[in-house]
């Protein structure tokens, strides 16, 4: 939970959402770290019906686990339900993974959104009044106005104003003003 992970929602199957190869990219370094493995398994009867399209839905229940290896009875169970379309063999599968990527980003609080800029980190601290001093007399004149350098400086790094200035983005204007 210290490591900030965030999916960016995309074509997942019938329609926008999170990727499991994506989540599991994203979080499986981190549980490797921490000496942690995940188990799946059924937790009850699987289920089979058509909807009213004709298309066969297989519905069935899962246990996700996240097991300490090196003490394997410590570990958290989540139930999902977890439901796929499919025509074939591939529904039980299908119905797994999905029911792991609920898990994962649910027991994790792994954000997701459309678009970057709409993630939670968008909203971090802005640069000290310290390094907006620093920034104003690299980049304004003496009435506060901004130089062209300082209009450059404005375009290539999308900001308007200095004092909105991200505290991640700080070095690299720092540096490009100078």
């Amino acid at each position: 939970m210290k490591q900030e992970i965030y999916v960016k929602k995309g074509s997942a199957g019938q329609g926008t959402g999170a990727e499991h190869d994506e989540v599991i990219a994203l979080l499986v370094p981190h549980l490797v770290s921490s000496g942690i493995v995940i188990e799946v398994s059924k937790a009850g009867d699987s289920r089979s019906r058509d909807n009213k399209k004709g298309n066969y839905i297989f519905e069935c229940d899962y246990n996700v686990s996240y097991v300490n290896i090196d003490e394997p009875k410590d570990r958290i169970t989540v139930l999902v339900e977890a439901h796929a379309m499919d025509a074939g063999d591939k529904g039980p599968g299908k119905a797994m993974t999905y029911a792991a990527k609920t898990a994962h980003l649910k027991v994790f609080s792994i954000e997701t959104g459309e678009s970057d800029e709409g993630r939670y980190e968008a909203l971090d601290d802005v640069i000290s009044s310290e390094q907006v001093s620093q920034l104003v007399a690299l980049l304004c004149d003496e009435n506060g106005r901004y130089t062209p350098k300082g209009t450059k400086v404005c375009m290539a790094f999308k900001f308007a104003n200095i004092n909105e200035i991200k505290s991640k983005k700080f070095d690299s204007i720092l540096k490009a003003a100078k």
